[in-house]
């Protein structure tokens, strides 16, 4: 047992690219976690215990499902519910968590089954879903007792080039936000630890800041007070730029980044708050996997046409060379 520990832990800290991807990105949440539990305390380790029990439960589920399946699909039901828990308000109720985190596990089931070639988080695309629906995912509140508006709620109230609070204090995260993404110092420690694992696309990380920067250039805003935010980089780094969540063409990729960074913070301006980065990189992620499975289905049916085409061909073929029994016997056929 000990000897199996050691071993884990020399390619955690020496080779971190040869353990699974799950892990990877679990050891990755693990810095948002512990933040998410110093900042809110009691609210946050509820809905974290919501996660882990869902997930547990999925982790089972997922046993089952694929038991007869070789090799198995990867799928990491808690990992998609932590991540989908992750951007909840710690004010909003605890049915809330349950509700995505269970939408969350039921989602990566259905994916893994059914499409494993869709990457997709889909711990977000179930917290976007839920948060349309309901509206009820946006509750914060505030570690220090004062307004529970999230950072860029309060900047609307000023003039557009100001920076209502402290860089240091966004960076730290001790402001109202998601209860597990508010920290830009946790991602940022996730998002070293993604790169030295290998697991972060720097082409997607950059093209997203890369876009960010154009509205905010655009419209003249503060640029360290919009950019220095734990909820974007929460979901422009460690869920968008995640190479297992990345289509194939390195073409794409950046592109996807560049479009996600503008509308992330291009939204802004018509209102919306820090939630306009989750919707905006849960919409790119669900527009991929409509491209992905229209080309599963136009390919699944070419190769369909082309097989009964071969078949109707060889069963031509061997009518010619060995025809019906009543067809040899005709006399007619014989003369």
């Amino acid at each position: 047992m000990l000897a199996r520990a050691a071993g884990w832990l020399d390619r955690a800290a020496f080779s971190p690219d040869t353990l699974p991807d799950d892990i990877v990105i679990g050891l990755a949440l693990v810095p948002s976690v512990v933040a998410g539990l110093i900042i809110f305390k009691l609210a946050a380790l509820e809905m974290l215990i919501v996660a882990l029990v869902i997930g547990a439960i999925g982790q089972v589920a997922t046993r089952l499902v694929f038991r007869g399946f070789v090799p198995k699909p990867e799928s990491s039901p808690m990992i998609a519910a932590i991540f989908g828990v992750a951007l909840v308000g710690p004010g909003a109720s605890i049915l809330v968590s349950v509700e995505v985190a269970v939408a969350a596990v039921a989602l990566e089931l259905v994916r893994s089954r059914y499409a494993p070639a869709v990457r997709v988080q889909a711990g977000l695309l179930a917290f976007a879903v839920i948060a349309v629906v309901t509206r009820q995912t946006m509750q914060y509140l505030s570690p220090s007792g004062s307004s529970p508006l999230e950072p860029i709620a309060i900047w609307r109230l000023f003039p557009p080039s100001a920076a209502p609070i402290d860089a240091i204090k966004l960076y730290v995260g001790n402001v109202p936000g998601p209860v597990f993404a508010t920290s830009l110092m946790a991602v940022v420690i996730a998002i070293a630890w993604m790169a030295y694992a290998k697991r972060l696309s720097p082409a997607v990380a950059i093209a997203f800041l890369l876009g960010a920067i154009v509205p905010i250039a655009v419209f003249h805003w503060d640029f360290i007070f919009q950019l220095d935010s734990g909820p974007l980089w929460f979901v422009g780094a460690m869920i968008l730029s995640d190479r297992r969540q990345l289509p194939d063409s390195w073409a794409v990729r950046p592109i996807l980044g560049f479009v996600a960074g503008f509308f992330a913070l291009a939204l802004r301006s018509r209102g919306y708050g820090i939630e306009a980065a989750f919707y905006t990189v849960a919409a790119v992620q669900a527009a991929v996997a409509v491209v992905v499975i229209l080309i599963w289905s136009v390919n699944t049916a070419r190769k369909r046409r082309r097989r009964s085409t071969l078949l109707r061909r060889r069963e031509h073929q061997l009518r010619a060379v060995n025809p019906p029994v009543e067809e040899r016997a005709d006399p007619s056929a014989v003369a």
